[in-house]
């Protein structure tokens, strides 16, 4: 009895080899031209004909026998190529089957486990291929075509072609009805290909996997790591604002003498605040370039776009008063703003009211 990890392991394979095959019929497509062949009805001769390029080519042929060697231009034609043979109707064994329409997801692992009785031949002793033909959606049933190829049949013309190198070779196996079914020969080099395609999934897998895992298993440090710094912020934060809310309330002394220190230490730290109201009214498209204090007044040069807005920004602040334009108003280089020089009184903040 197989052990759980063994039917786990087997069950990835399974479910890798859709995505492989896939890949790797995509990488057939385009990769480079195919070739269409034909085998004669006696099995005597073997005929290619390339599909790709705008002219069509003349077929080439060669006999097919053990000492036959193929000429230049065949072997020029064939090798690297993917080969679509066409056999004789007599060499294919054709069988039809009903299934439910759930098992069209299935159908590779359920022609391949039901070959045994579907061929009269070993399936170690034939090529296979299915084909859906019909879906009946009201039965919820599907009808497959099944063609089994007895290798013995098509091991000489396979033979010529393995000489020519060619990439890979599909049996194109015609059915009484009408249509085909393609049949792979399962050369070496198509199994090596989707090999390797189903090595590159299950190494992307296994990644994704462990990188989940891992994403799982460092969440919840990242989270504890992000909750202590916000705690830290916070307590600084708290701090801050404390130290922003002390120093906004007015501070009362107990004597005359400390209460004028306290209006002299005010008075000096007001101008901070005025220059912090001046920021706040210049418009957007104004800016200083120089600011001084002197007998209570500031003297403020800058640039604007529009000086009658400067003053009249200041004088609606409700933050200044007495403004007047110092000199007239000159043009910039730029020919789009002009330098301008404003003289102004602040209404200096002391102890939190307006002076």
């Amino acid at each position: 009895m197989a052990s759980p990890f063994t039917a786990v392991i087997r069950g990835m394979d399974d479910w890798i080899a859709g995505p492989a095959s896939l890949l790797d019929e995509l990488s057939r497509v385009k990769s480079g031209s195919r070739v269409i062949g034909s085998v004669a009805d006696d099995g005597s001769e073997l005929e290619i004909r390339p599909v790709s390029g705008r002219k069509p080519s003349a077929p080439l042929s060669m006999p097919i026998s053990e000492d036959a060697q193929p000429s230049a231009a065949f072997r020029s034609a064939v090798n690297g190529k993917t080969v679509h043979l066409g056999i004789p109707a007599s060499w294919v064994i054709a069988r039809r089957i009903e299934l439910p329409m759930e098992a069209v997801s299935h159908l590779d692992g359920i022609v391949a486990s039901r070959m045994g009785a579907l061929s009269p031949l070993p399936v170690s002793d034939i090529y296979f291929g299915h084909k859906v033909l019909e879906i009946a959606r009201e039965a919820r049933q599907v009808t497959v075509a099944v063609a089994v190829v007895p290798r013995s049949r098509v091991a000489a013309a396979l033979a010529c072609l393995n000489v020519t190198e060619a990439r890979q070779v599909l049996i194109s196996a015609p059915l009484p009805e009408g249509g085909d079914v393609t049949v792979s020969t399962f050369r070496q080099l198509g199994t090596g290909t989707r090999g390797r395609m189903k090595l590159l999934l299950a190494g992307m897998l296994g990644a994704s996997i462990v990188a989940a895992i891992a994403a799982l298993a460092v969440g919840p440090m990242i989270k504890d790591s992000y909750a202590e710094r916000r705690a830290a912020v916070e307590i600084r934060a708290e701090k801050a604002r404390q130290a922003i809310a002390f120093a906004a309330t007015p501070v009362k002394a107990e004597t005359a003498p400390e209460q004028t220190a306290l209006n002299i230490k005010d008075d000096a730290v007001s101008a901070l605040g005025a220059l912090n109201d001046l920021a706040e009214a210049l418009p957007l498209h104004s800016y200083a370039t120089e600011v001084s204090f002197a007998d209570g007044r500031i003297r403020l040069s800058g640039r604007t776009l529009d000086v009658p807005e400067v003053l009249t920004a200041l004088e609606s602040s409700g933050r200044f008063e007495d403004s007047k334009l110092v000199g007239p108003a000159l043009r910039g280089e730029d020919g789009v703003t002009s330098e301008f020089e404003v003289d102004t009184r602040p209404l200096l903040r002391t102890g939190g009211s307006l002076r």
